[in-house]
Formats: C-alpha cells, structure tokens, sequence
C-alpha cells in the first residue's frame, strides 16, 4: 500500500488538543515500488509540504510536477491525487478545521475512484523543473 502514516498517534479528533480545530495532520509516504492511491476530496481544505522526492499530482484539475520543498493546496471539495511518482515521496499532510455538518476521510464522486488506482513509478521525466 502507498500511503502508510508514520506515527500511530497522527493528530486527528481522538487525540487533538481540545482547543486544536485542524481535522488531521501528520505525514504520509508513497513509495516507488508500486501501490494505489485514490482520487479524493475533502469538505476541507488540504495541504501537502513535500519533504523529500519526486512525483507529478492532480489538484483541481491541473497536474503538477511535485519535489521537496513543494506545497500542495486542495481547496474545499476539489479532488486530488498522485499521477506518476518518480522518487519516494515523504510528505506532511494538513487539513483545515472540517465545517458543521461536514465530513471527514476520504470522499469520493464515483465508485470507481474509491477503489483506488495503481500508481505509475517512472523515471524523472526530462522537462521536471530543476
């Protein structure tokens, strides 16, 4: 499986402060050596610091080239993902406070994005920005 969590006490409801507001937060790792992820949304805002590797993701629509140092924003409802991946991926993962009577997890509009897909592990392309 691609994304593991790196901590068994990654921040989410049943372990936040009381005063925290921010529905999950911790770190999350895809791996070259194959695996699924899903193309998701949130009722929230999502937010992904790269720490370390290469990868080309989806967010809103738009596919980006992703290395260390990079931040993915995912504004509330808009579907993300990763394309291809090209070196491991470490990152740290944020989500905004989840609005009254909003969901949390993974969401998804069709049944078929809930069942994930394989993520291509190819070599750097030639135009990844340096």
């Amino acid at each position: 499986m691609p994304v593991v969590r790196t901590s068994e006490n990654y921040l989410c409801e049943g372990n936040r402060p009381d005063w925290c507001k921010v529905t999950s937060a911790g770190v999350f790792r895809v791996s070259t050596s194959g695996g699924r992820f899903d193309l998701h949304h949130y009722d929230f805002h999502e937010y992904w610091l790269i720490s370390r590797g290469k990868a080309k993701v989806r967010s809103e629509g738009v596919e980006y080239y992703v290395k260390a140092g990079d931040i993915v924003c995912t504004h509330a409802g808009e579907e993300h993902d990763f394309v291809e991946v090209y070196e491991d991926i470490e990152a740290f993962w944020f989500e905004d406070p989840c609005p009254e009577n909003g969901r949390t997890g993974h969401l998804h509009r069709t049944a078929e994005a809930a069942k994930g897909h394989a993520v291509p592990c190819l070599s750097v392309p030639e135009d990844f920005p340096a």
